[in-house]
């Protein structure tokens, strides 16, 4: 059956939390690497929040969620207390240079195992509602340690992502992680869009 794109619904969270158990970093046990990726730190009011403010998309095949994608919105961002760890950020950027800027964060994109093939279209979903609403920059961030997450990196790299900064940060559960930050550009990803 045909894979459906959707914007996330209140009644999504509980698929949501069940996807985030089956990605947990504690089931990493290969070499602190993983090409599947993870997910850390969202509850249920989280999710719950993030689906009622922000851009939030599932793929859903035979009436169950197989993956999703979270887009925060430039309101979101500004006013979270991500934004105010900026100053703790180790830059290889001016990040002064797109403060003032419409700027959303790509929090998180998970699928379930053999679903993968569907990641483009959610992704090609969520970018172009963030472009619709004036977003002219993506940030996001990868966990380089004490896993090395390579699950998003192809796909920030060929829209052009470009690695500007890294953040060391303490989990409840999970403890110290070092993580790599990158920006997408709306004007490269449309010139890139342009070569296909």
């Amino acid at each position: 059956m045909f894979t459906k794109i959707r914007k996330a619904v209140a009644n999504d969270v509980a698929q949501f939390l069940a996807i985030k158990e089956k990605l947990s970093i504690h089931h990493i046990t290969n070499n602190h690497k993983t090409q599947s990726g993870f997910l850390l730190g969202t509850n249920a009011d989280t999710y719950l929040h993030y689906i009622e403010n922000d851009y939030c998309i599932v793929a859903e095949k035979n009436n169950e969620i197989v993956g999703f994608g979270i887009m925060l919105k430039n309101e979101t961002i500004k006013n979270s207390e991500l934004w105010q760890k900026r100053h703790l950020v180790n830059w290889a950027f001016d990040i002064a240079a797109i403060e003032n800027e419409k700027i959303c964060f790509f929090e998180q994109l998970a699928f379930l195992p053999n679903h993968a093939i569907t990641t483009t279209r959610l992704l090609q979903t969520l970018i172009k509602t963030a472009f619709a609403e004036g977003h002219d920059y993506i940030l996001t961030t990868t966990v380089q340690q004490p896993i090395l997450n390579l699950a998003a990196i192809p796909f920030i790299l060929k829209v052009g992502g470009k690695l500007i900064g890294t953040i060391a940060e303490n989990y409840p559960n999970v403890g110290n992680i070092v993580s790599n930050i990158y920006l997408m550009e709306r004007k490269e990803i449309v010139k890139i869009a342009e070569r296909y």
